[in-house]
């Protein structure tokens, strides 16, 4: 079988992978616009342009290259279980049933375990511990070192236009710029891992979907309380733990009106010292004055270091921490269509029409609500920051979702005969998490039983 997979991101290396884990002499061809430099929007000279409110999530959110967003992200894995929605629809349901059934088999493949129960601290209130990927076994394309198998040929510098297709159903070859040069070539199945907007970009120039616009959804993010003393609220720690290299961090999650939010710690925001290391190890930057942030520090940096190397976990600067409120956005309005705009290819751009309405705004009421109570309940200090939300400085986590409409996953599996299309986007909810993750299983278990 000849295979072509889309994109050397995140999900396309997994998913080559997962093939040459069943097929080990598969004949697989990687597409990417890029090459072993990881590259953003601006540099890799894509056009994007935002017509309505604020979002980052193509600019700031998307990376190009080997390995693609995860050699950024310092992402957490994390999964679904039945906690995560209280009515979600089939679809879901039978993503949280593989992500049960499937998650230890997953991680394993990164050489990690969560076995940490999930515990519900209040009526609205459940925890979820994660794992949050070092920098050295974050970029998944290294991970599985896509580049020394031999199934796989590697097409870098190559721009993806389009797929064509008689029917809709059957793809019949895909037409990408090499070198300036449009070419053709067919295979019999096809990966889209090019990333969520830019797999929806693909899917919009082809006429593979109904509308002249896909709609989407994303997280908001406020910070909301500073919390002082104590990583301790209730019978639960939120300080982030080391095992290996690796990070286990713990959320709060809640759901109000089908709507999840999800309630997370984040430490050392005012030590210069930690925002180096996270320059450093997350965005590559590297500028002298990170040295000088060290001599300027020198206490809290001793206290760092053995926190890390000695005890084993998170420093927490002068025992201060904030908590943030991230809620998917309920605003259905948001929608991507081609930009008459073209970009460094000469390929079509991308309008972004994002809206963020009063929905938002009681959702994050709620939210905060519940999260006052459970902080009186157990006795926590803490510091309201922000007396009243506005939704329009709320960051964007860039998670896109909600793209599609599967109304199961035999369709999520079947909507093209020769082609799967892997983006968080095919997400209808994103829950209280980085939903990346939870697709994994479900990768996994259309390649055992439908490839």
């Amino acid at each position: 079988m000849e295979i072509a997979v889309l994109g050397a991101g995140t999900y396309g290396s997994y998913v080559i992978n997962s093939l040459i884990q069943k097929y080990p002499n598969a004949h697989i061809t990687l597409f990417d616009v890029g090459d072993k430099t990881v590259k953003n929007e601006k540099e890799i000279g894509f056009y994007s342009s935002l017509k309505r409110s604020v979002y980052k999530g193509l600019t700031d959110g998307r990376y190009f290259g080997f390995g693609g967003a995860s050699d950024k992200w310092g992402g957490q894995l994390l999964t679904y279980t039945e906690n995560d929605f209280k009515k979600p629809n089939k679809f879901m349901e039978e993503v949280i049933a593989l992500d049960k059934k499937s998650k230890n088999e997953m991680l394993a493949k990164f050489k990690i375990k969560n076995d940490f129960p999930e515990n519900h601290v209040s009526e609205e209130l459940f925890t979820k511990t994660g794992v949050w990927l070092s920098a050295l076994h974050r970029n998944f394309f290294h991970w599985f070192k896509i580049d020394k198998r031999k199934q796989v040929n590697i097409l870098s510098h190559c721009r993806v236009i389009k797929l064509n297709s008689q029917n809709g159903k059957d793809i019949d070859g895909v037409v990408y710029l090499e070198n300036g040069i449009e070419k053709e070539k067919s295979y019999d199945f096809y990966f889209l891992t090019s990333g969520a907007f830019e797999s929806a970009r693909i899917l919009l120039s082809s006429n593979l979907v109904t509308k002249d616009k896909i709609y989407f959804s994303d997280h908001l993010s406020q910070r909301v309380f500073k919390i002082k003393n104590s990583t301790i609220i209730g019978k639960e720690d939120f300080v982030f733990r080391m095992r290996g290299t690796s990070l286990i961090t713990k959320r709060m999650i809640g759901e109000v009106n089908n709507c999840s939010f999800y309630i997370h710690p984040v430490f050392n925001l005012q030590f210069p010292f930690f925002e180096s290391v996270k320059e450093v190890l997350f965005k590559h930057h590297f500028q002298w004055k990170y040295i000088w942030n060290i001599f300027r520090d020198i206490p809290n940096v001793i206290g760092f270091v053995w926190a890390v190397l000695i005890l084993r976990r998170m420093y927490v600067m002068n025992n201060e921490w904030f908590l943030y409120i991230d809620i998917e956005n309920p605003t259905q309005e948001s929608y991507i269509t081609l930009s008459k705009e073209k970009d460094k290819f000469g390929i079509q751009g991308l309008d972004v029409y994002y809206n963020i309405g009063i929905e938002a705004v009681n959702i994050y009421q709620k939210a905060t609500d519940i999260a006052i109570n459970h902080l009186k309940r157990c006795n926590v200090e803490y510091e309201i920051l922000t007396e009243e939300i506005n939704v329009q400085t709320c960051e964007d986590i860039y998670h896109p979702y909600g793209m599609f409409d599967f109304k199961d996953i035999q369709e999520y599996f079947t909507r093209w005969n020769n082609m799967l299309v892997v983006t968080t986007g095919c997400l209808n909810r994103s829950g209280g998490i980085n939903p990346t993750a939870a697709l994994l299983p479900v990768i996994d278990e259309f390649i055992k039983k439908n490839l």
